[in-house]
């Protein structure tokens, strides 16, 4: 299982088996678009490049719009800027360069509107005989386009298609209880489990369980698994499981009578034309594999699962046990993006895909939170990074895999590596997941410090930016002076945050100042106490705020702030403001238009 950077979450075969009875400190109020209503995204068919339109329907609606195939093309074509993607490669090099490396090779391939836009690898599939030991060079793989790699926890979306695919028979049911299919699971508490609250990751279930130190038939590992103890009451607190998932992947077995490698085979990868995508990939393909870990009792781990439960599985469990290809995966994921369907196959229901892409734990976690569709991870910042959204989509794999789909602009982008091989002791692979992430947001455009004139700030982990101005007001004046700002921002919720301040006594005390933000359109922000947080729609906001001290104007020589500060791991695409305006009684003080001056920047890049 992946943990890497989450800071939010708790987490530390073919088969024979019969199952019948078997942040920041403090209170925060959060502005009320950090997170946005459902049904109020930008549009991701009727807006422009950058994604930055309006619609009412659900980004994860994909009932209507196109369904593609993918092809190859061009950045050009697919919207996307070719200079900026191409600093794709030196991104995954620079990865392969760190020390200790983050991870031996990689594949990346980003496409947009059913146009595959981009592909490199660097690296290698097999270069370690240990963690110590190189191979002769003349046995190194490098990685290619084209390398197969284990997909860990990725494996867990094809369990989640498969299980969603029988709730749209009627065969199983999103409420039902695991006990009502498996009377010994009822033990040690576990008789209400749902299958929803085990694809979200809120059952109470444990993070892992071992089923590969002790030599174990086939039915002990299955009693075992039924025998775990709760870790948390159900339905309270979100703790990431491999245990659900392998729960899950038995009962698609049981509801099937077919292990879970022909399900998958017979139902997803073979309708959608997935062809190097399987469980227990055969021998002959081991020199397109990418390896492993190389340590422990096992050995050098290449060409069967890495993870150890799914291995003392059989290679096949719903946690982990997929090979595929970057170009499979893309199949994949452009599915999701035409609802459920690619080419002359439907393998789910666009209602089913908007559903497992809806978030279904919100009210556990609350804002900041992780959070999670039916089996998808959303608004993931710790690898969605630039592209993060309350819509963004994907999931992580330990070995190093990823993906992340963007619906509001139709994007998808895949990182595959072998970041165990040859240790899983070498540097988090989410550093550069991020940084993929964030290099493709740019390449749409969504990233306005790029192109417009201003000040930027909030790109760097565990720093402040303060941007500040003395400003004059009259005393006497009737209403308070207003602070009108033009900005648009891209923050980690509730971890990194925009404050806007002001001190009338020489710095010694900062007031935070409420106000509104405005989008086009009508849409408001309320904002309480100066902070500012979230995603930001994409869009540009007009700010207006009272230089008030409660409901005491502020006069005299007042100092204004803005003040960006991000924490220790993480960030998005950050601060950019463009214009700053103080009026007070219909005059204006500051327009830093007019007096460019006006401004001390300290931590802030001034564009343009």
């Amino acid at each position: 299982m992946d943990t890497s950077a989450r800071r939010t979450t708790v987490r530390p075969s073919r088969r024979s088996v019969i199952l019948g009875s078997a942040a920041v400190t403090g209170t925060v109020l959060l502005p009320a678009a950090a997170h946005a209503a459902p049904h109020t995204g930008p549009d991701s068919a009727d807006g422009d490049s950058a994604g930055r339109g309006r619609r009412d329907r659900h980004p994860w609606d994909r009932s209507r719009g196109p369904k593609r195939r993918l092809r190859d093309g061009n950045p050009a074509s697919a919207g996307l800027d070719a200079t900026l993607l191409e600093q794709i490669p030196r991104i995954l090099q620079d990865g392969i360069d760190f020390d200790p490396a983050r991870f031996s090779g990689a594949t990346a391939l980003v496409a947009r509107k059913g146009r595959i836009a981009h592909r490199s690898a660097r690296g290698y599939a097999l270069r370690w005989k240990s963690d110590t030991e190189l191979l002769p060079e003349g046995q190194w793989i490098p990685a290619a386009a084209d390398t197969i790699y284990d997909l860990a926890s990725i494996s867990k979306i094809f369990t989640a298609v498969t299980v969603m695919q029988l709730v749209e028979r009627g065969e199983l049911g999103l409420e039902d209880t695991i006990a009502s299919h498996f009377p010994d699971f009822a033990q040690n508490g576990k008789e209400s489990l749902t299958v929803q609250q085990l694809l979200t990751h809120s059952s109470g279930l444990p993070a892992g369980i071992n089923l590969f130190t002790d030599p174990l038939t086939d039915e002990e590992k299955v009693a075992r698994v039924m025998a775990v103890k709760l870790s948390n009451p159900p339905g309270t607190a979100y703790m990431y499981s491999d245990v659900g998932l392998i729960v899950l992947g038995l009962l698609v077995e049981h509801l099937t009578g077919q292990s879970l490698d022909e399900v998958v085979a017979e139902r997803v990868t073979g309708p959608l034309g997935m062809t190097e995508t399987m469980y227990n990939p055969p021998q002959e393909l081991l020199p397109r594999i990418a390896a492993t870990e190389a340590t422990g009792e096992r050995g050098l781990v290449h060409g069967v699962v890495h993870d150890e439960n799914a291995a003392a599985l059989g290679g096949v469990a719903g946690h982990a046990g997929v090979f595929s290809t970057a170009d499979d995966l893309a199949i994949f994921a452009q599915m999701f993006l035409n609802g459920g369907s690619y080419g002359k196959a439907r393998v789910l229901r666009p209602e089913t895909v908007e559903s497992m892409f809806t978030d279904h734990i919100a009210e556990i976690n609350g804002p900041g939170g992780d959070r999670r569709g039916l089996g998808p991870e959303l608004e993931a910042w710790f690898y969605h990074s630039g592209l993060t959204s309350p819509y963004s989509a994907g999931h992580t794999g330990f070995t190093g895999t990823c993906l992340v789909i963007d619906p509001l602009t139709d994007t998808f982008h895949i990182m595959l590596a072998n970041s165990v091989h040859p240790t899983r002791e070498w540097s988090t692979t989410s550093v550069t997941r991020r940084e993929v992430s964030t290099c493709v947001a740019r390449a749409l455009g969504l990233d306005p410090s790029l192109t417009e004139r201003g000040w930027a700030a909030g790109t760097e982990d565990d720093a402040t930016a303060i941007l500040s101005a003395l400003v004059e007001i009259p005393e006497g004046i009737d209403q308070a002076a207003r602070l009108t700002i033009d900005i648009s921002h891209h923050l980690e919720t509730t971890s990194d945050l925009l404050m806007v301040e002001a001190s009338a006594d020489g710095g010694e005390t900062w007031v935070g100042l409420n106000g509104a933000l405005e989008a086009r359109g009508g849409r408001v922000q309320e904002i309480v106490d100066g902070l500012v947080t979230g995603w930001g729609e994409r869009v540009r906001w007009d700010g207006d705020f009272r230089i008030a001290d409660g409901r005491e104007p502020l006069t005299g020589e007042v100092e204004l702030r803005l003040r960006v500060v991000t924490d220790e791991a993480i960030h998005g695409l950050g601060v950019h403001l463009s214009r700053l305006r103080v009026s007070a009684d219909h005059d204006r003080l500051l327009d830093t238009r007019r007096e460019p001056d006006a401004l001390v920047a300290v931590g802030w890049q001034e564009i343009g």
